[in-house]
């Protein structure tokens, strides 16, 4: 029996929308009126009020072989000045990884998607695997102290040891990670950008095999500068203003 639930950090070296198949059918929805969506609300940042953000990606492999994979890679921008870093470990295990004769999974290597996708293909038991992602407001965490950081705008790092491998690419075309095992696939990327045709966050688990630990994590944290004084007098102004038309209805 596999479980899909969050799990501890496996041990290695650090101490969405979900997309369906066409003929897979989601165990239920609820519509949303447009009288529903009318009275929505919420709160957005302007373009202007970024001033940085930071991408920390980890895909991450643990085998009942004693084999482990770890690939790690960071992006950081702020106030123009850029810093790349990556990493991938491989751990041989005391036996060599077997793919099972009777398990397999394909399909994902050719997927397209345009926007978020968190894809999971398992077959086997006593499976781990997790997708996370997440997308916050902080000042993130110190890049140095996972990987080695650069100025340049890529970083690329690869590893193989015997039919297992790890990799990361950090381009101006976005930032992918890849481990691959005979017992399957790990990977995520961040794709596309102004103009692309294809823009996208996806995280892809592909298992087969009993008793893998696999997970797939993503955080991108915003940095947000200091408001003005004049900015700040702005603000109070629309604020007032929307105050204004929900009195009047």
């Amino acid at each position: 029996m596999n479980r899909y639930v969050p799990m501890l950090a496996i041990p290695l070296f650090a101490s969405a929308v979900p997309a369906f198949a066409s003929n897979v059918v989601p165990e239920g929805w609820t519509p949303v009126s447009d009288e529903v969506l009318s009275h929505a609300t919420g709160k957005y940042a302007q373009q202007n009020m970024i001033s940085g953000f930071q991408l920390v990606m980890q895909s991450q492999w643990q085998m009942p072989t004693g084999a482990s994979l770890l690939a790690t890679g960071v992006l950081g921008v702020n106030q123009g000045q850029v810093q790349t870093g990556s990493s991938t470990v491989v751990i041989p295990g005391v036996v060599n990884a077997v793919a099972p004769t009777t398990q397999a999974v394909t399909g994902t290597a050719n997927a397209l998607v345009n926007g978020v996708a968190q894809i999971t293909q398992v077959a086997g038991d006593a499976n781990n695997a997790l997708n996370k992602a997440i997308i916050q407001y902080g000042p993130g965490v110190s890049l140095a102290l996972l990987v080695p950081i650069s100025n340049k705008s890529t970083s690329n790092s690869s590893t193989t040891v015997g039919n297992l491998s790890a990799s990361v690419a950090i381009s101006s075309a976005g930032m992918q990670l890849s481990l691959n095992t005979p017992n399957g696939n790990l990977g995520q990327s961040i794709a596309g950008g102004a103009g692309g045709a294809m823009n996208q966050i996806m995280q892809v688990v592909q298992v087969a095999g009993n008793a893998q630990q696999v997970m797939n994590t993503m955080q991108l944290s915003l940095q947000t500068s200091a408001l003005t004084s004049g900015g700040l007098r702005q603000l109070g102004i629309q604020n007032a203003m929307a105050n204004m038309v929900a009195i009047r209805r």
